[in-house]
């Protein structure tokens, strides 16, 4: 009967973990002394849902301050080769103007790789964090 209990409660907890999706998340860290303007000029031939709730027009602006951080929901899932193509593809550059630099990421290329450079985790890849400096 021992058996039979934890039989079903190792087979509830591997169906949980399982099928248990994180949320993806995209965050912008200023870690500079000073104000920091993040913009993303999205694609409008490509209505990326997620992106959309945060723009204004086709953009979305974060004007951050001193150890301030912006977070964008990007949907449920990790961060695949395909979530960031997928991601950069709706995006036509990103810009991050710091006090002395501004700095534009202009091609699908671009965009992907800084993308795939940050994204964090081991097993569960669900957030890229972008650190400005």
């Amino acid at each position: 009967m021992k058996n039979l209990l934890r039989l079903l409660l190792l087979i509830f907890f591997s169906n949980a973990l399982i099928s248990c999706d994180p949320s993806q998340h995209i965050s912008f860290i200023n870690k500079t002394d000073f104000d920091v303007k993040i913009k993303i000029n999205l694609d409008p031939k490509v209505k990326d849902i997620q992106l959309y709730q945060n723009a204004e027009n086709d953009s979305i602006v974060y004007n951050l301050k001193k150890s301030d951080t912006a977070t964008i929901y990007c949907g449920i899932g990790t961060w695949s080769t395909n979530e960031t193509v997928k991601f950069a593809n709706s995006i036509n550059n990103l810009e991050i103007e710091t006090k002395d630099t501004k700095t534009i990421y202009k091609s699908k290329k671009a965009i992907k790789d800084i993308l795939d450079k940050n994204i964090k985790g081991i097993l569960v890849k669900s957030l890229i964090e972008i650190n400005i400096e």
